[in-house]
């Protein structure tokens, strides 16, 4: 009787054990899918150099689960508590945080995250995860903190440093436009190389190359669910934020139309 009833006990917690196990599993999934907080994040790519305030030269929201939507940096905005100026001085005016409530005026919709990465990252973390294939539509060739870098036309497998010179380029008539596009088919092809199954042995090189170059205000809980969001979900729709290039009082402006943007937004991040 007694070995009957340790059985029955035994049994019990088992069951009790596996449905909690079920209900974390649930909870878990339920963390990983349902939306929480805004699912949208600013990747701000900061080109400082010495003696120079930090500003974004690439400016790019994100949603999970949405699309991609590039604002080119010199997109006449109202920075909050500064005035107009170019999009990217909002970073060296207040820092992310001012980048982003500057982004959010311009776009409508809340977003909160940022992520600031060193243009310098891109070599270590391209190197990290063995090379990036990209196709490049034109040849570029030019000279870079000092090394000289050439790039054929076609589908290439770039390097780190070759991959930095790929986004920071801008040459070519289409100048900083042109480069949204380059550094657009770059995020792409990263997402890819870093999804492959035959580079999962490489993503701990990858994520110690990410963390230690990165400024985000997300714990890495939030950054990995929004990671794995954007994985589970993919990326659908990216798009450049319209406008028309300008030149005021001597400077040039990429000045936003309004209402072609408000298209983009519902497009992409709304």
């Amino acid at each position: 009787m007694e070995v009957y009833r340790a059985g029955r006990r035994g049994r019990g917690l088992l069951r009790t054990g596996l449905g909690l196990l079920a209900i974390f599993v649930l909870l878990l999934l339920a963390y990983v899918i349902l939306p929480v907080g805004t699912d949208r994040v600013v990747l701000l790519g900061s080109d400082a150099r010495a003696a120079e305030p930090s500003r974004s030269d690439t400016i790019v929201v994100a949603k999970a689960g949405g699309g991609v939507l590039a604002v080119p940096r010199d997109t006449l905005v109202q920075i909050p508590g500064v005035g107009q100026d170019k999009v990217n001085a909002a970073l060296a005016h207040g820092g992310p945080e001012l980048a982003v409530e500057t982004l959010e005026e311009l776009t409508g919709v809340p977003i909160g995250n940022y992520v600031v990465v060193d243009f310098g990252a891109v070599e270590e973390i391209v190197d990290a995860l063995g090379g990036i294939t990209v196709e490049v539509e034109q040849p570029i060739a030019y000279g870079m903190d000092g090394r000289y870098v050439s790039i054929p036309a076609g589908r290439q497998t770039l390097n780190g440093f070759e991959a930095l010179a790929y986004v920071r380029y801008r040459g070519g008539p289409t100048a900083d436009i042109g480069r949204i596009g380059r550094q657009q088919e770059f995020l792409r092809a990263l997402v890819a190389e870093a999804t492959s199954p035959r580079k999962l042995v490489r993503l701990p090189l990858v994520a110690r190359a990410v963390w230690t170059n990165v400024d985000t205000n997300m714990n890495p809980v939030s950054a990995g669910r929004l990671a794995l969001r954007m994985w589970l979900f993919g990326v659908g729709e990216v798009e450049l934020y319209p406008g028309t290039p300008q030149y005021i009082n001597g400077i040039s402006y990429w000045v936003p139309d309004r209402a072609a943007g408000a298209r983009a937004v519902e497009a992409t991040i709304a």
